[in-house]
């Protein structure tokens, strides 16, 4: 439980602030990366633009001269006129590769002149080829524009002979009227414009930038689509539907109504303007089906939301929580460390008294240097053989004291490259050296050396032991006969003497039991038979190097689980050359054992010293520094120098009295104490902050005897938390001064934070908010309910429907009007307690904004009915339920008849005055169920749910009567007017609402044909 809550702590903090930097981070770079993209394709978008204005204005520049000069070639017109301008037509469009077509038509709409490009280039088009083009609204349009003025037709795809031509030619014909001198018409000149070039300049302009480039007309019909199918839809009926408005219907809203812009959707990013086709007023007449054709063509660009935000997000998303789950594991280690750090004091402790007790008691002298070679460790069998007191040894060079004048210079080489390498011809093996003792004397040692490293400095550790005595046996035996002799004096020994054959010549009793025999029975054989295969083979090898080198061999063997140090030493004959083995086995098992067991206790001390980089320190019972680590070099003190002296040395002079009467108190009661916080002043002037625990220890009588414990350097946790103060008071500042409300809240809903914005927009001060329910404050109250349940649900873990959303409610003011509000809430816990924190804004007015864009979307501006496309999805979805149930469903086509007359004979405003009348008298006559629509122009649609084929007809001729005998005052006229209605039931085969709209849209053909004023059933 305590690791569990001393993780929270480290990893709550640096977990917050990770994520916090993270999101921050990742919001600036798609900030970024959108700033940009819109800015490309805003520059993209205003580009095209332009250069289309521009093309088009010379276009028209084109026309213009053409009919201008065709004017004057037909002050006489015969047929060498009609040659001469065909030759010069030829010539023109040699010059414009973009026109695939210049045509001059008379005043009847006969075509005169045409030139037309084909693969094989330019050709005149024979007189009995040319065509009537008084029908086509291009011709009609032009024959009306004024002198110099030029009509440029809709975008749209090239007929020929009154058919489509395949394959499909975009097309856009600019037309001039040609006048002669009187000023009276003789015709007109019409260029047909290669429309293809206009689509691929766009998209060549476009380059390979983000995003789409799209080209649509003022109803939304894409002339350059998201795809090729979805091209010239309104044109081609042999392709589905497909616009601007099906695809993108929230986008287009905007567009449609707008000029330019630049927003993003759901959908994505759009950046589109509006091309004015003509350079001055635009003569533009629609034919198709759909209704009349607007003046502006839209060049948008559209972006994917998929590409509004950087790439790599998710890559940076996947590493945030790998980040955060070694962190959360690096927290816990840490945790589980300061957890244990008591018992990881009290087990260093007791190994580091183990190890002291080892090398105090140890037979042979051990001596430790570090890399420079003054030794660190002097224990007391090493001032018996040596002489030297610990006092007189410490600090000082090794060699200096114990190394042969003769040998020195060598010695000092290999501490050289010990400083180095850690490594050494002595080290990690076991050799005999000459010492000198503080008297002068020379003594034979024994020396096992190893090093190892601790903080980067290497160090090493050798044990001593006095030879003397053996190397006096081996003289005695090398000058006495070299017999068995030297077996018997060695009784706690395996001792034998062999032959180089393996022949056991001599063997003592120690020996003899060892090999498994008695010495009479062991005499004569081979002992390299009594032994292992493997060992055999290596003394086979030992046998013919010492045979060679005339020298003793010395190694370590391991026999089962005993460790066993044999010494082999030649017995050579009068001749001098070796023909006998002297082996002396002596069993060193406890020996390793202890050393090992000193090595380990004093490493782990090193190591768990290093790993917790604490100062470890002892002081005695008044208060005097006994012992202190390395570690306290990080604060600007050396170890050796703070040695005698007392802590309250490391503190500024001004605190010195507090601590050492503090002190005084903790030692005289002889209790534990943690976690004190003491500021000193580092060696070099600086203030350092420190974290200091520690424990009484007592000797085996129990007499207090001191303190030992461990201080951490905290300079940066002080640091940070003085930072997180003063950033806690920029943020409450920054609350205070945002415009949306922020109110904190704890688990049970009272409030503990609210700001000026909050009280601005519920009315209740902040010492009136304070401890009280916030739901009570501004919730209403039959809302109330679901969120104290969800509120229950965070009070134990935090979590809630609301908690990490963005929601819209309805919130109370203190008056107890009630107003909608977006929400968005954070939870986080303090000290094991939830507290939700909640952002509220005001959005009554974007609300109504969001009204008010539904109803200018779903309506008509001038009837305020249903415009087509909201009344054909509310006839879908009443067609659906009605198909599903078996239920009747009729639908009326209403047209006004002969309604172009009044608006030639009254003007457009008695028109408009006319369609809003028809508008109110059929929403009086017909009910509240029944959906009525303007589909375009003077034409209505009416669905009737419920309603049979008898009712249906029964509900039309009311609504006919109604209409004709209802007068219209406009103003010094009153007008009368009828209707043509046309009806259709929903039939077991109507598959959809398409097929009933076009049943009706039928008969109401029919009673328009039979005579008007007339109700039609189809």
């Amino acid at each position: 439980m305590a690791t569990f809550k001393e993780f929270i702590k480290l990893f709550g903090v640096l977990a917050v602030a990770l994520l916090l930097l993270g999101a921050w981070f990742l919001h600036s770079r798609n900030q970024a990366h959108f700033d940009l993209l819109a800015e490309r394709q805003q520059a993209e978008v205003d580009m095209i633009s332009r250069t289309i204005s521009r093309d088009l204005l010379s276009h028209a520049s084109d026309a213009r001269f053409l009919a201008r000069l065709t004017s004057r070639y037909l002050v006489h017109a015969h047929q060498a006129v009609l040659r001469d301008l065909e030759d010069f037509f030829v010539d023109f469009g040699r010059s414009r590769d973009f026109y695939f077509s210049i045509r001059y038509l008379d005043a009847s709409g006969m075509e005169l002149v045409r030139v037309d490009r084909s693969y094989a280039g330019l050709i005149v088009t024979p007189r009995g080829m040319l065509q009537d083009k008084k029908e086509r609204y291009y011709f009609q349009q032009t024959m009306t524009a004024g002198k110099n003025e030029v009509y440029i037709s809709r975008f749209d795809l090239n007929v020929e002979h009154g058919k489509l031509e395949k394959p499909y030619r975009p097309t856009l014909r600019i037309g001039c009227p040609v006048f002669d001198d009187a000023g009276s018409r003789l015709g007109a000149v019409v260029i047909n414009f290669e429309g293809r070039m206009l689509l691929n300049d766009i998209r060549l302009r476009a380059g390979t930038g983000e995003g789409m480039v799209l080209f649509c007309n003022g109803e939304g019909n894409w002339m350059l689509g998201p795809s090729e199918e979805e091209e010239w839809t309104h044109l081609i009926k042999d392709r589905g539907k497909a616009s601007m408005p099906l695809r993108f219907p929230e986008a287009w809203s905007i567009i449609s109504t707008n000029h330019k812009a630049q927003f993003a959707t759901p959908q994505g990013l759009f950046t589109f303007d509006t091309i004015k086709v003509s350079p001055g007023e635009l003569l533009q007449e629609s034919t198709a089906p759909a209704g009349p054709h607007l003046k502006g063509w839209k060049i948008l660009t559209w972006v994917p939301a998929e590409q509004l935000s950087i790439t790599w997000s998710a890559m940076y998303i996947t590493l945030g929580c790998l980040l955060f789950g070694l962190l959360g594991m690096g927290c816990w280690q840490v945790a589980d460390n300061r957890t244990h750090r008591a018992e990881v004091m009290s087990r260093l402790r007791e190994n580091e008294e183990r190890t002291m007790a080892i090398s105090q008691s140890s037979q042979d002298a051990i001596a430790m240097v570090d890399s420079r070679g003054a030794i660190v460790h002097w224990n007391p069998a090493a001032e018996r053989l040596l002489g030297y007191a610990r006092s007189e040894a410490m600090g000082n060079k090794l060699h200096d004291l114990l190394t042969p004048p003769e040998y020195r210079v060598s010695a000092e080489s290999g501490m050289r490259g010990f400083m180095a390498t850690g490594r050494g011809d002595i080290l990690n093996k076991v050799v005999e050296v000459t010492v000198l003792h503080k008297d002068g004397r020379s003594i034979p040692m024994e020396l096992a050396a190893s090093s190892f490293k601790f903080k980067g400095d290497w160090y090493a550790v050798g044990f001593m032991r006095d030879i003397s005595r053996r190397r006096k046996r081996e003289l005695e035996l090398r000058r006495s006969e070299e017999t068995s002799r030297a077996l018997i004096n060695a009784p706690t020994e395996s001792a034998m003497l062999i032959e180089l054959s393996g022949s056991i010549r001599a063997i003592n009793k120690v020996g003899a039991e060892r090999l498994g025999g008695s010495v009479d029975e062991l005499l004569g054989q081979d002992a390299l038979e009594l032994i292992s295969p493997t060992m055999a083979e290596q003394s086979r090898e030992m046998i013919k190097q010492i045979r060679e080198t005339g020298e003793p061999y010395t190694f370590e063997e391991k026999l089962g689980d005993r460790w066993m140090l044999v010494n082999i030493y030649p017995v050579k004959a009068p001749d001098g050359v070796v023909d006998q083995l002297a082996i002396f086995i002596r069993d060193i098992t406890e020996q390793r054992r202890a050393e090992a067991a000193l090595m380990e206790s004093e490493q782990r001390f090193r190591d768990v010293s290093e790993a917790v980089g604490e100062i470890i320190w002892e002081t005695d019972a008044e208060g005097i520094l006994t012992f202190v680590t390395s570690d306290i070099q990080a604060v600007g003190y050396q170890a050796e120098a703070m040695l005698g002296k007392s802590m309250a040395a490391l503190l500024p002079e001004e605190e010195v009295e507090d601590f050492i009467h503090w002190r005084n108190g903790v030692y005289g009661r002889m209790e534990p104490f943690s976690n004190v916080e003491v500021r000193s002043r580092a060696g070099d002037g600086r203030v350092v902050w420190l974290e200091i625990s520690g424990s009484p220890y007592f000797d085996r009588d129990q007499v207090f005897q001191g303190y030992r414990g461990a201080a951490m350097d905290i300079t940066e946790r002080k640091a940070s938390e003085i930072a997180i103060k003063a950033s806690e008071r920029k943020l409450r500042a920054l609350a205070e001064s945002a415009y949306d409300a922020i109110v904190m809240i704890n688990a049970q809903g009272l409030v503990s934070f609210w700001n000026g914005a909050a009280e601005t927009l519920f009315g209740y001060t902040e010492n009136e908010a304070l401890g009280q329910d916030v739901h009570s404050l501004v919730v209403p109250p039959e809302d109330r309910g679901p969120i104290e349940q969800g509120m229950q649900r965070f009070a134990r873990d935090g979590v809630g429907p609301a908690v990490g959303a963005v929601t819209e409610m309805v919130a109370m003011h203190k008056d107890g009007t009630r107003f909608e509000v977006e929400r968005s809430i954070a939870g986080f816990q303090l000290a094991g307690e939830w507290y939700a924190v909640a952002t509220i804004r005001d959005i009554t007015e974007r609300k109504a904004t969001e009204a008010k864009l539904r109803e200018l979307a779903t309506t008509d501006s001038l009837t305020g009915l249903y415009n087509r496309r909201r009344f054909m999805e509310l006839c879908e979805r009443e067609f659906a339920r009605s198909a599903r149930y078996g239920r009747p469903l009729a639908m009326f086509m209403l047209d006004i008849d002969h309604f172009k007359d009044v608006n030639d004979e009254h003007g457009h405003d008695v028109g408009d005055l006319v369609l809003r009348s028809l508008s109110e008298i059929s929403i009086i006559a017909l009910r509240n169920a029944d959906i009525l629509g303007r589909l375009g122009g003077e034409e209505f649609g009416v669905l009737l749910p419920e309603t049979d084929a008898d009712a249906a007809l029964d509900v039309a001729e009311r609504l006919r009567l109604s209409i004709e005998r209802t007068e219209i005052n406009a103003g010094a006229t009153t007008l009368r007017i009828t209707v043509s209605i046309g009806v259709s039931v929903l039939v077991q085969d109507t598959h959809s609402i398409g097929e009933l709209l076009k049943r009706a849209d039928v008969a109401l053909y029919e009673a328009k044909q039979t005579g008007r004023n007339r109700v039609v059933m189809g």
